[in-house]
Protein backbone atom coordinates (compact mmCIF):
# COMPACT_ATOMS: atom_id res chain seq x y z
CA UNK A 1 0.00 0.00 0.00
CA UNK A 2 2.95 1.86 1.00
CA UNK A 3 4.55 1.70 -2.18
CA UNK A 4 1.11 2.43 -3.57
CA UNK A 5 1.21 5.85 -2.94
CA UNK A 6 4.53 6.72 -3.18
CA UNK A 7 3.81 5.91 -6.91
CA UNK A 8 0.95 8.05 -7.27
CA UNK A 9 2.46 11.20 -5.56
CA UNK A 10 5.87 10.54 -8.18
CA UNK A 11 3.23 10.26 -11.12
CA UNK A 12 1.68 13.25 -9.97
CA UNK A 13 5.28 15.45 -9.43
CA UNK A 14 6.25 14.18 -12.90
CA UNK A 15 2.77 15.20 -14.37
CA UNK A 16 3.84 18.57 -14.60
CA UNK A 17 6.88 19.92 -15.51
CA UNK A 18 8.81 23.32 -15.02
CA UNK A 19 11.70 25.42 -16.53
CA UNK A 20 13.67 28.76 -16.09
CA UNK A 21 16.29 30.27 -18.54
CA UNK A 22 18.27 33.21 -18.38
CA UNK A 23 18.68 35.46 -20.85
CA UNK A 24 21.92 38.18 -21.06
CA UNK A 25 25.42 38.44 -20.17
CA UNK A 26 26.66 37.47 -16.75
CA UNK A 27 28.28 40.73 -16.43
CA UNK A 28 26.32 44.13 -17.39
CA UNK A 29 25.23 47.76 -16.75
CA UNK A 30 23.14 49.87 -14.76
CA UNK A 31 19.94 50.42 -17.04
CA UNK A 32 20.82 46.74 -19.14
CA UNK A 33 18.36 44.05 -18.66
CA UNK A 34 18.12 40.25 -18.82
CA UNK A 35 15.50 38.62 -20.19
CA UNK A 36 13.51 36.09 -18.17
CA UNK A 37 11.66 32.89 -19.45
CA UNK A 38 9.78 30.55 -17.02
CA UNK A 39 8.12 27.27 -19.10
CA UNK A 40 5.27 25.35 -17.32
CA UNK A 41 3.86 22.03 -18.71
CA UNK A 42 1.06 19.93 -18.03
CA UNK A 43 -1.39 17.53 -18.78
CA UNK A 44 -4.42 19.14 -17.79
CA UNK A 45 -3.09 19.78 -14.24
CA UNK A 46 -4.95 22.67 -12.21
CA UNK A 47 -2.13 25.49 -11.40
CA UNK A 48 -2.75 28.10 -8.88
CA UNK A 49 -0.19 30.60 -9.14
CA UNK A 50 3.75 31.16 -9.59
CA UNK A 51 6.18 33.12 -7.88
CA UNK A 52 9.78 33.87 -8.29
CA UNK A 53 11.93 35.53 -6.48
CA UNK A 54 13.35 39.53 -7.49
CA UNK A 55 17.49 40.09 -7.09
CA UNK A 56 17.66 42.94 -5.18
CA UNK A 57 19.89 44.95 -7.81
CA UNK A 58 16.66 44.36 -10.16
CA UNK A 59 13.57 45.49 -10.36
CA UNK A 60 10.94 43.57 -13.30
CA UNK A 61 9.40 44.90 -16.29
CA UNK A 62 7.41 43.79 -19.30
CA UNK A 63 5.46 41.44 -17.13
CA UNK A 64 2.22 39.76 -18.27
CA UNK A 65 -0.90 40.79 -16.88
CA UNK A 66 -1.24 38.05 -14.53
CA UNK A 67 1.54 39.01 -12.91
CA UNK A 68 2.52 41.51 -9.80
CA UNK A 69 5.30 43.01 -8.46
CA UNK A 70 6.19 42.81 -4.73
CA UNK A 71 9.51 44.47 -3.19
CA UNK A 72 11.50 40.97 -3.75
CA UNK A 73 9.09 38.48 -5.79
CA UNK A 74 7.13 38.18 -8.80
CA UNK A 75 3.64 36.82 -7.99
CA UNK A 76 1.76 35.10 -11.15
CA UNK A 77 -1.67 34.11 -10.40
CA UNK A 78 -3.56 31.73 -12.87
CA UNK A 79 -6.37 29.59 -10.88
CA UNK A 80 -6.72 27.03 -14.22
CA UNK A 81 -5.71 23.93 -15.64
CA UNK A 82 -3.37 23.89 -18.22
CA UNK A 83 -3.08 21.28 -20.84
CA UNK A 84 0.23 21.59 -23.02
CA UNK A 85 2.87 24.81 -22.21
CA UNK A 86 2.35 27.80 -20.22
CA UNK A 87 5.16 30.64 -20.39
CA UNK A 88 6.11 33.14 -18.55
CA UNK A 89 8.05 36.38 -20.21
CA UNK A 90 9.84 39.43 -18.54
CA UNK A 91 12.63 41.52 -17.92
CA UNK A 92 14.93 42.20 -14.99
CA UNK A 93 16.38 46.10 -15.10
CA UNK A 94 19.67 46.26 -13.42
CA UNK A 95 19.20 49.04 -10.70
CA UNK A 96 21.82 48.80 -8.12
CA UNK A 97 25.76 47.44 -8.88
CA UNK A 98 26.75 44.44 -7.02
CA UNK A 99 26.49 40.70 -7.46
CA UNK A 100 24.17 37.96 -6.57
CA UNK A 101 22.55 35.16 -7.49
CA UNK A 102 18.87 34.47 -9.94
CA UNK A 103 17.26 31.58 -7.93
CA UNK A 104 14.70 29.20 -8.94
CA UNK A 105 10.83 29.80 -9.44
CA UNK A 106 7.87 28.44 -7.09
CA UNK A 107 5.10 26.58 -9.13
CA UNK A 108 2.05 26.02 -6.73
CA UNK A 109 -0.79 23.68 -8.58
CA UNK A 110 -3.03 21.15 -7.05
CA UNK A 111 -0.61 18.70 -6.70
CA UNK A 112 1.84 20.51 -4.14
CA UNK A 113 4.75 22.62 -4.80
CA UNK A 114 6.95 22.51 -8.21
CA UNK A 115 10.49 23.78 -7.62
CA UNK A 116 13.60 23.38 -9.87
CA UNK A 117 17.31 23.26 -9.41
CA UNK A 118 17.86 26.86 -10.95
CA UNK A 119 20.99 28.75 -9.92
CA UNK A 120 22.46 31.79 -12.27
CA UNK A 121 25.07 34.29 -10.88
CA UNK A 122 25.14 37.89 -12.07
CA UNK A 123 27.49 40.89 -11.48
CA UNK A 124 25.78 44.42 -12.30
CA UNK A 125 28.56 47.24 -12.97
CA UNK A 126 30.97 47.06 -16.11
CA UNK A 127 34.36 48.31 -15.37
CA UNK A 128 33.54 52.04 -16.14
CA UNK A 129 36.55 54.09 -15.92
CA UNK A 130 35.69 58.61 -15.28
CA UNK A 131 38.30 60.67 -16.17
CA UNK A 132 39.15 64.45 -15.02
CA UNK A 133 41.48 66.62 -16.13
CA UNK A 134 42.23 69.73 -13.72
CA UNK A 135 44.81 72.51 -13.61
CA UNK A 136 45.25 76.19 -13.83
CA UNK A 137 43.22 77.80 -16.61
CA UNK A 138 44.88 80.47 -17.26
CA UNK A 139 48.74 81.17 -17.10
CA UNK A 140 51.20 84.03 -17.48
CA UNK A 141 54.28 83.69 -19.82
CA UNK A 142 56.94 80.96 -18.73
CA UNK A 143 54.65 79.65 -15.92
CA UNK A 144 54.78 75.71 -15.69
CA UNK A 145 52.20 74.20 -17.50
CA UNK A 146 50.89 71.29 -15.02
CA UNK A 147 48.06 69.32 -15.26
CA UNK A 148 46.51 66.33 -12.71
CA UNK A 149 44.26 63.45 -13.96
CA UNK A 150 42.37 61.95 -11.63
CA UNK A 151 40.43 58.92 -12.59
CA UNK A 152 38.31 56.57 -10.97
CA UNK A 153 36.68 53.19 -11.62
CA UNK A 154 33.16 53.36 -11.07
CA UNK A 155 32.38 49.94 -11.82
CA UNK A 156 32.50 46.18 -9.49
CA UNK A 157 35.34 44.93 -11.48
CA UNK A 158 38.92 45.43 -11.94
CA UNK A 159 40.30 46.37 -14.84
CA UNK A 160 43.89 45.59 -15.04
CA UNK A 161 45.40 46.93 -18.92
CA UNK A 162 43.81 50.60 -19.43
CA UNK A 163 45.84 52.88 -21.42
CA UNK A 164 45.69 56.67 -20.77
CA UNK A 165 46.72 58.85 -23.56
CA UNK A 166 47.27 62.23 -23.16
CA UNK A 167 46.94 65.28 -25.92
CA UNK A 168 48.00 68.53 -25.98
CA UNK A 169 49.94 68.99 -29.45
CA UNK A 170 52.33 65.96 -28.47
CA UNK A 171 51.27 62.60 -27.09
CA UNK A 172 51.85 61.00 -24.19
CA UNK A 173 50.93 56.94 -22.56
CA UNK A 174 50.81 55.28 -19.76
CA UNK A 175 49.07 51.92 -18.40
CA UNK A 176 46.86 52.10 -15.98
CA UNK A 177 45.36 49.46 -13.30
CA UNK A 178 42.27 50.16 -11.02
CA UNK A 179 40.14 48.30 -8.83
CA UNK A 180 36.62 48.45 -8.18
CA UNK A 181 36.24 51.91 -6.41
CA UNK A 182 39.55 52.90 -6.92
CA UNK A 183 40.95 56.34 -7.42
CA UNK A 184 44.36 56.97 -9.45
CA UNK A 185 45.79 60.47 -9.68
CA UNK A 186 48.23 60.84 -11.78
CA UNK A 187 50.65 64.65 -12.13
CA UNK A 188 51.77 66.06 -16.02
CA UNK A 189 53.97 69.29 -16.71
CA UNK A 190 53.51 70.15 -20.58
CA UNK A 191 55.95 72.70 -20.26
CA UNK A 192 55.92 76.60 -20.01
CA UNK A 193 53.34 78.75 -21.29
CA UNK A 194 53.70 81.08 -24.09
CA UNK A 195 52.53 84.85 -24.60
CA UNK A 196 49.47 84.28 -25.69
CA UNK A 197 47.21 81.19 -27.48
CA UNK A 198 45.20 78.49 -25.89
CA UNK A 199 46.34 74.59 -25.14
CA UNK A 200 43.54 72.39 -25.29
CA UNK A 201 44.60 69.42 -23.15
CA UNK A 202 42.41 65.89 -24.05
CA UNK A 203 42.99 62.86 -21.73
CA UNK A 204 41.23 60.09 -22.66
CA UNK A 205 41.56 55.81 -21.05
CA UNK A 206 40.59 52.88 -23.41
CA UNK A 207 40.05 49.82 -21.68
CA UNK A 208 38.42 46.29 -23.51
CA UNK A 209 36.24 48.09 -25.90
CA UNK A 210 35.33 51.38 -23.85
CA UNK A 211 36.81 54.92 -23.82
CA UNK A 212 35.90 57.77 -21.88
CA UNK A 213 37.68 61.25 -22.10
CA UNK A 214 37.53 64.78 -20.22
CA UNK A 215 39.27 68.25 -21.96
CA UNK A 216 41.12 71.20 -20.17
CA UNK A 217 41.62 74.22 -22.38
CA UNK A 218 44.22 76.55 -20.68
CA UNK A 219 44.74 80.17 -22.09
CA UNK A 220 48.16 82.00 -22.23
CA UNK A 221 47.30 85.82 -20.75
CA UNK A 222 49.74 88.66 -20.48
CA UNK A 223 49.00 92.66 -19.61
CA UNK A 224 49.34 94.81 -22.73
CA UNK A 225 49.42 98.53 -21.40
CA UNK A 226 49.81 101.38 -23.22
CA UNK A 227 50.32 104.95 -21.55
CA UNK A 228 50.58 108.33 -23.37
CA UNK A 229 50.75 111.99 -21.29
CA UNK A 230 49.23 114.85 -22.22
CA UNK A 231 50.91 118.76 -21.39
CA UNK A 232 49.35 121.55 -21.42
CA UNK A 233 49.63 125.36 -20.47
CA UNK A 234 46.26 126.06 -17.74
CA UNK A 235 45.39 129.26 -16.04
CA UNK A 236 44.34 130.06 -12.40
CA UNK A 237 42.84 133.13 -11.28
CA UNK A 238 44.11 134.68 -7.99
CA UNK A 239 42.04 137.44 -7.52
CA UNK A 240 42.13 139.60 -10.67
CA UNK A 241 45.71 138.00 -11.61
CA UNK A 242 45.98 134.97 -13.68
CA UNK A 243 48.67 132.41 -12.55
CA UNK A 244 50.17 130.32 -15.16
CA UNK A 245 50.37 126.31 -14.05
CA UNK A 246 51.10 123.26 -15.95
CA UNK A 247 48.73 120.23 -16.34
CA UNK A 248 50.16 116.83 -16.93
CA UNK A 249 47.63 113.97 -17.63
CA UNK A 250 48.36 110.81 -17.87
CA UNK A 251 46.50 107.91 -19.16
CA UNK A 252 47.38 104.02 -19.07
CA UNK A 253 45.06 101.51 -20.73
CA UNK A 254 44.81 97.39 -20.58
CA UNK A 255 44.34 96.06 -23.92
CA UNK A 256 46.06 92.50 -22.61
CA UNK A 257 44.39 89.69 -20.89
CA UNK A 258 45.97 89.76 -17.25
CA UNK A 259 46.29 92.52 -15.22
CA UNK A 260 48.79 94.85 -14.81
CA UNK A 261 50.86 97.05 -12.40
CA UNK A 262 51.95 100.40 -13.51
CA UNK A 263 54.05 102.19 -11.43
CA UNK A 264 55.34 106.21 -11.59
CA UNK A 265 58.25 106.73 -11.13
CA UNK A 266 57.35 109.93 -9.23
CA UNK A 267 55.49 107.49 -7.18
CA UNK A 268 51.96 106.75 -7.94
CA UNK A 269 50.87 103.16 -8.60
CA UNK A 270 47.85 101.46 -9.76
CA UNK A 271 46.56 97.69 -11.50
CA UNK A 272 44.93 97.82 -14.64
CA UNK A 273 42.28 94.86 -15.01
CA UNK A 274 41.86 93.63 -19.11
CA UNK A 275 40.43 96.52 -20.59
CA UNK A 276 40.59 98.45 -18.04
CA UNK A 277 41.28 102.74 -18.60
CA UNK A 278 43.11 104.64 -15.84
CA UNK A 279 43.30 108.82 -16.00
CA UNK A 280 45.93 110.60 -13.64
CA UNK A 281 46.54 114.22 -13.77
CA UNK A 282 49.27 115.86 -11.97
CA UNK A 283 49.83 119.52 -11.57
CA UNK A 284 53.48 121.50 -11.71
CA UNK A 285 54.31 125.16 -11.82
CA UNK A 286 56.58 125.52 -14.68
CA UNK A 287 57.36 122.56 -16.51
CA UNK A 288 56.19 118.36 -16.56
CA UNK A 289 59.32 117.27 -15.60
CA UNK A 290 60.55 113.74 -16.91
CA UNK A 291 59.05 110.67 -15.61
CA UNK A 292 59.03 106.92 -16.05
CA UNK A 293 56.34 105.01 -15.98
CA UNK A 294 57.16 100.81 -15.61
CA UNK A 295 54.64 97.68 -16.15
CA UNK A 296 54.74 94.11 -14.52
CA UNK A 297 52.63 91.79 -14.22
CA UNK A 298 51.57 90.13 -10.80
CA UNK A 299 55.12 88.21 -10.68
CA UNK A 300 56.95 91.90 -11.12
CA UNK A 301 57.99 90.81 -14.47
CA UNK A 302 58.26 93.51 -16.53
CA UNK A 303 56.51 94.77 -19.66
CA UNK A 304 58.69 97.68 -20.55
CA UNK A 305 58.99 101.35 -19.09
CA UNK A 306 57.75 104.27 -20.97
CA UNK A 307 60.08 107.28 -20.99
CA UNK A 308 58.54 110.71 -20.74
CA UNK A 309 61.18 114.11 -21.14
CA UNK A 310 60.86 117.20 -19.67
CA UNK A 311 58.21 119.72 -21.10
CA UNK A 312 57.89 123.68 -21.10
CA UNK A 313 55.24 124.01 -23.81
CA UNK A 314 54.04 127.57 -24.76
CA UNK A 315 52.48 129.94 -22.45
CA UNK A 316 49.65 130.77 -24.73
CA UNK A 317 45.92 132.29 -23.74
CA UNK A 318 43.18 130.73 -24.86
CA UNK A 319 39.74 132.23 -26.14
CA UNK A 320 38.32 132.54 -22.57
CA UNK A 321 41.22 133.19 -21.24
CA UNK A 322 41.49 136.76 -22.94
CA UNK A 323 38.25 137.20 -22.07
CA UNK A 324 38.16 137.02 -18.30
CA UNK A 325 41.76 138.87 -18.44
CA UNK A 326 40.52 142.30 -20.88
CA UNK A 327 36.73 142.08 -20.02
CA UNK A 328 35.32 139.83 -17.34
CA UNK A 329 37.73 140.40 -14.33
CA UNK A 330 36.03 144.12 -14.18
CA UNK A 331 32.62 142.29 -13.57
CA UNK A 332 31.18 140.14 -10.40
CA UNK A 333 30.49 136.89 -11.93
CA UNK A 334 26.84 137.11 -9.90
CA UNK A 335 26.02 140.67 -11.81
CA UNK A 336 27.08 138.76 -15.03
CA UNK A 337 24.64 136.22 -13.94
CA UNK A 338 21.98 138.54 -12.70
CA UNK A 339 22.44 140.05 -16.30
CA UNK A 340 22.18 136.83 -17.68
CA UNK A 341 18.77 135.78 -16.20
CA UNK A 342 17.33 139.28 -16.64
CA UNK A 343 18.20 139.16 -20.52
CA UNK A 344 16.81 136.07 -21.15
CA UNK A 345 13.59 136.67 -19.05
CA UNK A 346 13.05 140.01 -20.82
CA UNK A 347 13.98 138.22 -24.29
CA UNK A 348 10.29 136.42 -23.64
CA UNK A 349 8.65 139.71 -22.72
CA UNK A 350 8.74 141.53 -26.17
CA UNK A 351 7.14 141.09 -29.06
CA UNK A 352 8.98 143.33 -31.21
CA UNK A 353 11.72 140.98 -32.92
CA UNK A 354 14.46 144.06 -32.16
CA UNK A 355 14.21 144.37 -28.94
CA UNK A 356 14.01 140.47 -28.70
CA UNK A 357 17.19 140.32 -30.55
CA UNK A 358 19.10 142.62 -28.43
CA UNK A 359 18.12 140.95 -25.33
CA UNK A 360 19.16 137.77 -26.91
CA UNK A 361 22.37 138.73 -27.95
CA UNK A 362 22.92 140.44 -24.27
CA UNK A 363 22.05 137.00 -22.64
CA UNK A 364 25.04 135.32 -25.37
CA UNK A 365 27.43 138.03 -23.96
CA UNK A 366 26.86 137.48 -20.64
CA UNK A 367 26.99 133.59 -20.66
CA UNK A 368 30.27 134.11 -22.63
CA UNK A 369 31.43 136.45 -19.75
CA UNK A 370 30.34 133.94 -17.43
CA UNK A 371 32.11 130.76 -18.84
CA UNK A 372 35.12 133.24 -18.85
CA UNK A 373 34.85 133.30 -14.84
CA UNK A 374 34.40 129.84 -14.89
CA UNK A 375 36.89 128.30 -17.12
CA UNK A 376 40.25 130.13 -14.92
CA UNK A 377 38.36 128.96 -11.57
CA UNK A 378 36.96 132.61 -10.13
CA UNK A 379 34.00 130.82 -10.14
CA UNK A 380 33.27 127.37 -8.99
CA UNK A 381 29.96 125.57 -8.94
CA UNK A 382 28.68 123.29 -5.89
CA UNK A 383 29.22 119.87 -8.34
CA UNK A 384 30.96 120.34 -11.52
CA UNK A 385 34.39 122.32 -11.39
CA UNK A 386 36.63 121.72 -14.29
CA UNK A 387 39.37 121.63 -11.77
CA UNK A 388 39.10 118.26 -10.84
CA UNK A 389 38.01 114.53 -12.50
CA UNK A 390 37.62 111.07 -11.18
CA UNK A 391 41.18 110.20 -11.17
CA UNK A 392 42.85 113.79 -11.24
CA UNK A 393 44.30 115.46 -8.34
CA UNK A 394 41.82 118.58 -7.15
CA UNK A 395 43.67 121.47 -8.17
CA UNK A 396 43.57 124.02 -5.35
CA UNK A 397 46.53 126.57 -6.59
CA UNK A 398 49.18 127.34 -5.37
CA UNK A 399 49.26 125.16 -2.79
CA UNK A 400 49.26 121.58 -4.83
CA UNK A 401 51.89 122.72 -7.47
CA UNK A 402 54.74 120.83 -7.53
CA UNK A 403 57.75 121.77 -9.38
CA UNK A 404 58.82 124.90 -7.25
CA UNK A 405 62.01 125.79 -7.04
Amino acid sequence: MKRFLVFMLLMNVWAIGLTKTVSGPELIDINETLGVSIEIEGDNEYVERLEDDIPSHFIATSMPASCQQTESMITCSFGQSIQGKLVVSYNLLARGTGIGIIGTPRLYYAGGVKTIDFSRQYSVGRPKIAVDVSGDEMLLPEEEINVKVSMKNTGIMAVADAVLLLEYGENRTDEISLGPGEVVEKWFMLGEAGDRGVMRVKATVAWDNSSSSDTLEIIFISPSISVTRDVQVKWQAEGKELVKYIEVNYRARNNGTAPGNVSFQSGDSFVLSPSETHALTKTYSEFAPAEKVSVTDSRGYSYGVFSFEEETPDAKKGFFVLVYEYVASEFSPWLILGVLVGAIYFSTKFKNPNIKAGFLVLAIVSALLLYSHFSVGALRLPVFSPMSSGDSVLLQLPGNLSGFS
